[in-house]
């Protein structure tokens, strides 16, 4: 203890003379003789031995005071007191020896029944500190201890079920619970760790006990403390504490002094083969499985499996890992070469810079492996090489950038390095170029690894634009990749974004403001006034991007939608005169010389009750479209569910369909425009609400053979109905449309379309040709699917009179007969391939994937 101050000795005298210092509690002392006995109290170092007993102390009045006991009358009784003890404390339960608590020679015993815990009685040789021993240390380090940690081996035990109080977080046991006012402290304790009886004091709050003999607890431990309840009152779930409570957890733990070797036979890098995991295709050479008689089920359901739509994690592999050296292109690449092979093309006059470059190689080097970072450094692209593929990115027409961010006031400099990452990788992904394309998906990894721990460090990054338009750039690079992996997780990874829409408001009317001009600003007012129109306008755009990728990958995976079209209450965009305005002077011009009212902008649900507004701009036919799906997505999966029921449910089926209908063709009425991709997303919708194209593909084999069995029957009646033969129509004319896309724009979803279109009529054509044992009728007359609608098309619909065929674009090639199952299917392949002029087969990842799976389903077909 400290001896009280001379009564002479002034405040600032006693503080001068107060020159020894602990080193682990910063308390001072006047003598240097002081600070060694309070230094034992954290070593708990007792050189004071007592030669009788063996008992040591830390000072030496304690020791004669003890052995002084030993010479009285009682010495010999406490001796045997002594011995019995020490007895029994070996015998004690684990649960008790922890707590330092008594403990009976019954097992289970009583303390272990009434909490319910496990009663286990360590074997010989254990130690009762030695599973407490990982709390202690991160405790002691959390309060700035600088003694050194004890390294102790955890013995090894089986818990048949371990309590709730006894498991930590990552597999740390909690400190022992405080003993209860009916159990009694064992004075007599095994050896202490250094800073135990702290430990204990802190967790037991006012009423701690002191546990060594020669000194309290230290009274200087923080007052939050001392009054914090038991730690496992505290965890959700478990119970609810009485006051509020706030924890930070803003400890300062520095794990360096640590030692962690023992893990590294669990993190060493894997060495995988070259061909483990590439972001081609498919990784190898197809394989032919067709060499053993098999049934044409099980063929086809062979080649779903090694298509996009089966992904089988393997075990003990690390996928990201094996992609990494992607991210170092060859001296040809990297040096800039294959620019001259790119078209010419910039968007805007910002240039990357040499800081963004490294920015965004930092970003790699720290999600990626250290025994790859010199790899990567050396050979990762170069400045011109970066930049000309975010060019790529701003310019590429399936990507469609320009109609979410605003290139006039685009910047790279301001750009978080996780969104440049995905910018380039989206361009990558778009040339033909194979080591490009394998950049591109190295960059997505290493961009989604980062993205997480950014939310980590900043739970405010939920509500930054920039986070956001991050992980848009996520899920559409990886649904469209056509590698099953990627694929799997962007469909997973859609539904976070999306709730941080929801949850921040984004979908709701009231929390757009509108934000207009007058015609007397000018100068620093209007320029703030167009800056934040271009923000609020950035959200906006982005939540209507967000909303047409889930519609689009919806019908592309047959997944249900996330968003719902009766939450869409925002208002549309304005018209894009305004948004491609490249200064704040002309979108002040724009918005006046604008014929539309800008007043009040209609939302979703205005244009789906008054087609009135479709004329507004051109996102309101889309949007329009869209929000039909949703119930296209509730009247199939009506229609699924019913077709299981023995009740008749047809008038309701019947009605919601003729509704959805008129929906249609009061949108083709009101509808002027000519845009070919309005057009397509009309005839997907169309086909879908016909078809079951869910089952369809169960058909095909992509839920084995047993359940395309089982689906035969239901689509053999289908097929000699009039809404089959509709969907027949439908899946034609998206194939008429498909021919007319300009040159390497059939990708993404347009390809899925294709090979849904193809897949409908591929499917008509083997289960008509098998529902009738007559042949096919030549004298009929031809009907064109993928010509222009006529009085032939609409008595093959109603009536089915006509034979069902294909033009094809060689006027010198005949007909495809729909009946010719494999020729369809071909027809189908041809198209994807015919619009990506590679001459060295350089498709598109998910055309090359789709293009594979149609092999497997025409070869089997006979």
């Amino acid at each position: 203890m400290m001896e009280a101050p001379h009564p002479q000795a002034s405040p600032d005298s006693l503080e001068k003379e107060r020159l020894f210092q602990c080193s682990t509690c910063k308390r001072s002392f006047t003598r240097v003789d002081h600070l060694t006995r309070h230094v034992r109290s954290h070593t708990k170092h007792k050189p004071c031995i007592c030669p009788v007993c063996s008992k040591g102390f830390a000072r030496i009045d304690l020791l004669k005071r003890h052995t002084a006991n030993h010479s009285s009358d009682h010495a010999k009784a406490r001796t045997r007191k002594a011995t019995i003890r020490q007895s029994r404390v070996v015998q004690a339960c684990e649960s008790c020896a922890q707590n330092h608590l008594r403990c009976e020679d019954d097992k289970p015993c009583t303390r272990c029944r009434k909490k319910g815990i496990i009663c286990r009685v360590p074997a010989s040789g254990e130690s009762e500190c030695d599973t407490m021993d990982a709390a202690h240390d991160l405790f002691a380090l959390s309060n700035e201890s600088e003694h050194p940690p004890q390294t102790t081996t955890l013995p090894e035990t089986t818990y048949l079920h371990t309590p709730p109080s006894l498991i930590a977080h990552e597999g740390t046991p909690f400190p022992p619970e405080p003993p209860s006012a009916d159990e009694s402290v064992d004075t007599q304790r095994q050896p202490e760790m250094p800073g135990e009886s702290d430990l204990h004091a802190s967790y037991m709050g006012d009423s701690a006990i002191s546990f060594s003999d020669e000194s309290p607890v230290d009274s200087h431990v923080p007052e939050y403390i001392r009054h914090m309840p038991p730690l496992e009152s505290c965890f959700s779930g478990y119970a609810t504490p009485h006051r509020n409570m706030d924890f930070d957890f803003n400890w300062g733990i520095d794990l360096s002094g640590l030692d962690f070797g023992f893990l590294d036979q669990h993190t060493a890098p894997e060495v995988f083969p070259e061909d483990f995991l590439s972001t081609d295709t498919q990784n190898t050479e197809q394989q032919s499985c067709f060499d053993a008689p098999q049934d044409e089920v099980t063929i086809r359901a062979e080649a779903f499996k090694r298509s996009v739509w089966r992904y089988m994690p393997p075990r003990d592999t690390n996928p990201g890992i094996a992609e990494e050296p992607n991210l170092a292109l060859p001296d040809e690449e990297k040096d800039g070469q294959t620019q001259s092979h790119m078209v010419s093309r910039r968007a805007t006059k910002d240039r990357l810079s040499y800081v963004a470059r490294d920015k965004l190689l930092a970003l790699v080097l720290s999600t990626s492996s250290p025994a790859n970072a010199k790899q990567i450094s050396a050979g990762f692209p170069s400045l011109q090489l970066l930049d000309c593929l975010i060019q790529i990115f701003l310019t590429a027409p399936s990507i469609d950038a320009a109609s979410w961010l605003h290139i006039p006031t685009y910047s790279s400099s301001v750009l978080k390095p996780e969104l440049l990452a995905n910018i380039v990788a989206a361009g990558a992904s778009c040339t033909s170029d194979k080591s490009l394309q394998k950049l591109g998906f190295a960059l997505q990894e290493a961009s989604r690894v980062g993205i997480g721990r950014a939310f980590d460090q900043d739970n405010s990054a939920i509500r930054d634009i920039q986070y956001l338009q991050i992980q848009l750039l996520q899920v559409e690079t990886g649904m469209w990749s056509g590698i099953s992996r990627k694929m799997e997780i962007a469909e997973s990874f859609l539904q976070p974004p999306v709730t941080m829409l929801r949850r921040g408001g984004r979908f709701r009317h009231s929390i757009w403001k509108e934000i207009v001009p007058t015609p007397d600003d000018s100068g620093s007012a209007l320029q703030g006034k167009w800056k934040e129109w271009v923000h609020q306008e950035s959200w906006l755009r982005l939540v209507y991007r967000y909303f047409e990728f889930d519609r689009q990958s919806s019908m592309a995976l047959l997944k249900p939608p996330l968003i719902s079209y009766s939450e869409m209450q925002l208002p549309l965009p304005h018209p894009d005169s305004l948004w491609y305005a490249n200064s704040a002077e002309a979108w002040r011009s724009a918005y006046f010389s604008s014929a539309v009212p800008m007043a009040k902008r209609p939302s979703p649900s205005d244009c789906l009750l008054d087609l009135k507004w479709l004329t507004y701009n051109n996102t309101a036919n889309l949007v329009y479209l869209y929000m039909v799906w949703g119930m296209i997505w509730e009247y199939r999966q009506m229609a699924t569910l019913m077709a299981r029921l023995e009740s008749d449910h047809g008038l309701i089926l019947s009605s919601r369909y003729q509704e959805i209908s008129k929906y249609f063709d009061d949108f083709r009425v009101n509808n002027s425009s000519s845009n070919i991709d309005l057009e397509i997303i009309l005839q997907v919708m169309l086909m879908h609400l016909n078809a079951p194209l869910d089952d369809m593909q169960t058909f095909a084999g992509i839920a084995g053979p047993e359940e395309a069995r089982h689906t035969y029957p239901t689509f053999r009646d289908w097929v000699k109905t009039p809404s089959a033969r509709q969907a027949l129509w439908h899946a034609g004319r998206i194939l008429k449309l498909a021919q007319g896309l300009p040159m390497g724009t059939l990708r993404n979803f347009h390809a899925m379309a294709v090979y849904h279109a193809g897949l409908i009529l591929w499917g008509y054509g083997l289960l008509d040709r098998s529902s009738t044992t007559n042949p096919p009728n030549h004298d009929l007359p031809c009907v064109a699917l993928n010509g222009e609608e006529s009085l032939d098309v609409r008595r093959f619909i109603k009536l089915n009179h006509g034979q069902p065929v294909l033009q094809s674009w060689d006027p010198q090639h005949p007909p495809v007969l729909i009946h010719t199952a494999s020729q369809v299917i071909d027809f189908a392949r041809h198209l994807l391939l015919r619009n990506h002029d590679a001459t060295d087969g350089s498709y598109p990842p998910l055309v090359d994937s789709l293009v594979q799976l149609m092999d497997g389903l025409r070869s089997a077909t006979k």
